[in-house]
């Protein structure tokens, strides 16, 4: 215990090399120093215990069905209400991180969201199961105040590592509620509760723990490097000369990294800046006026577009893998069957009917599958478990593509993930196999989930003084995805459900190159190769 104590506290000793606005050079996984460290594991863990709360109902919806005698239908459409309420929250949150800071949204979003978890043994129909699972879905807008957070306290060379790591971390939350919430429920009916009451008692445990992670953040974290969110610093803009007297406040963001007070004249910054080399010559101020002007309108205007394309691709990576998880299990029991074997109905579409109408004794009948609803849903989280080290994969590669190409890199790194997802996709819907297909499965997660990671590698420098804004819309992106997959599936479910993921393999390939469109900091994803053999030296601006 000693020993373990002694290597612990040398780990907190180790101080982190921080930037001129504070932010942390240096990631030290295990230690837990404040502020930065203490707020990465903070955002994390945080989006962890949202997510395993937000999906805490999922597991012990056969005794709800059962208790309320509830269709499938009313199931999915409560599904669709947790999601959808997601996407407005995400949107909502993301403003208000940029006013109140991340602490404190986060701590109102995981308190607001426990209240209706833990009175969820109140709902008596299906309407009420719907209403119940709107209101819990709030817990989904943790994701911004968690990247939000981890933007605010890194340095441009490994925020993309820090963001896809909390992001991937706090998504496990997903697959461990799997576990949780069936070890809750027998739990409660080893102490002597029957299996209606004891799924109602089962529920309220992750609600506790989120009310407590939420008290807790606030006396044990920080807001920004700085402490409370009103002491942040914010970077200067490059002019000759730098009036700290009238240097407003705004959101203090990595896409744009300080210039030292030392620098004092702009022929200086132009040059450490100026990556092609070419000389400075004084404007009048008039030249320069006009010039800024023209140029901010055309900012403006491939922010907006970078904005859109980003929430368009992050429904293509994000809400596939939402989508996904809500149908893989269904697909392995339903597509590989025993040879031979003949279902009532003869037909997928037949049984998919029958899960949406017919009563639970006939909807839980599949004698011809090869797999029992256990291992097919065992298969099927290996696809969420690859949160555990596959969107991080994705921060740590644009981080390293951006050493060697500069911010074009990132765009480089996000363009070979959206690929190498749309690739996975066809190649996983001409599996015939079930070993094939989770071999492919597998792979094809880790394009996933590598490809959100290069989006939240991005996300921080399209508008650094409103990172907030843009985290909540693109994370709005993704959830929107996924209702537009979930409606899709539908359609295909009934003819040929290989087909559903041969076309959204389609879908992400050409949604892929909308990655041309984005401009950040003034350079496309084509900058990569026309300077490559340049490094972007010290500052970003």
């Amino acid at each position: 215990m000693s020993c373990c104590t002694n290597i612990m506290r040398k780990i907190q000793a180790k101080k982190i090399e921080v930037d001129d606005l504070g932010k942390a050079k240096q990631f030290r996984l295990f230690s837990i120093a404040r502020p930065h460290m203490r707020s990465f594991h903070a955002s994390w863990f945080c989006f962890f215990v949202a997510f395993t709360s937000w999906f805490g109902i999922q597991p012990l919806l056969p005794t709800i069905r059962k208790e309320l005698e509830l269709s499938k239908t009313d199931l999915a459409n409560s599904g669709i209400a947790s999601v959808a309420a997601t996407i407005a929250v995400r949107v909502i949150i993301g403003p208000m991180c940029d006013k109140f800071g991340p602490r404190k949204i986060m701590c109102s979003l995981l308190i607001t969201g426990a209240i209706p978890m833990a009175l969820a043994g109140l709902i008596k129909t299906g309407t009420g199961l719907i209403v119940l699972r709107l209101f819990v879905g709030i817990l989904g807008g943790t994701f911004v105040p968690c990247q939000f957070w981890t933007s605010a306290m890194y340095n441009s060379k490994i925020v993309g590592t820090a963001n896809a790591i909390a992001g991937g971390w706090g998504n496990l939350g997903g697959g461990f509620t799997f576990i949780l919430m069936p070890g809750l429920f027998q739990l409660m009916k080893v102490i002597g509760a029957d299996e209606f009451l004891a799924w109602k008692l089962a529920v309220v445990v992750p609600s506790v723990i989120c009310v407590l992670t939420g008290i807790s953040i606030i006396f044990t974290s920080d807001d920004c490097p700085q402490g409370h969110w009103d002491n942040r610093l914010l970077p200067s803009a490059p002019t000759c000369s730098v009036d700290k007297t009238n240097q407003k406040q705004g959101v203090d963001n990595q896409g744009f990294e300080h210039i030292s007070d030392k620098d004092k004249n702009a022929n200086k910054a132009v040059k450490e800046t100026n990556i092609d080399g070419k000389k400075f010559e004084p404007l009048s101020s008039e030249i320069r006026n006009n010039d800024k002007r023209i140029s901010n309108q055309s900012n403006i205007f491939w922010s907006v577009i970078t904005i859109l394309v980003l929430v368009v691709q992050y429904g293509m990576c994000f809400g596939v893998e939402i989508a996904v998880n809500t149908v893989m299990n269904l697909y392995f029991l339903y597509n590989f069957k025993k040879e031979g074997c003949v279902e009532e109905g003869n037909s997928f579409s037949n049984i998919t009917i029958t899960t949406m109408t017919s009563e639970v004794k006939e909807a839980d009948t599949n004698e011809c599958s090869i797999l029992d609803q256990d291992s097919a849903s065992l298969i099927a989280s290996l696809f969420g478990l690859m949160n555990l080290f596959a969107r991080a994969m994705g921060g740590i590669y644009s981080d390293i593509m951006r050493q060697y190409f500069g911010i074009a890199g990132r765009l480089v790194a996000h363009f070979t993930c959206l690929v190498g997802e749309g690739i996975m996709l066809i190649i996983f819907s001409q599996m015939s196999t079930i070993s094939t297909s989770i071999a492919v499965m597998i792979f094809f997660s880790m394009f996933v989930q590598m490809s959100e990671g290069t989006t939240f590698a991005i996300v921080p420098y399209v508008l650094p003084s409103h990172v907030g804004i843009v985290a909540g819309l693109v994370g709005a992106g993704g959830n929107a995805g996924a209702l537009v997959w979930n409606t899709l599936w539908r359609q295909f479910v009934e003819q040929n459900p290989s087909q559903w993921f041969w076309l959204l393999g389609i879908i992400v390939l050409s949604g892929s190159l909308l990655t041309f469109l984005i401009e950040v900091q003034e350079k496309r994803i084509w900058s990569s190769f026309l300077c490559c053999k340049q490094k972007q030296r010290k500052y970003t601006i």
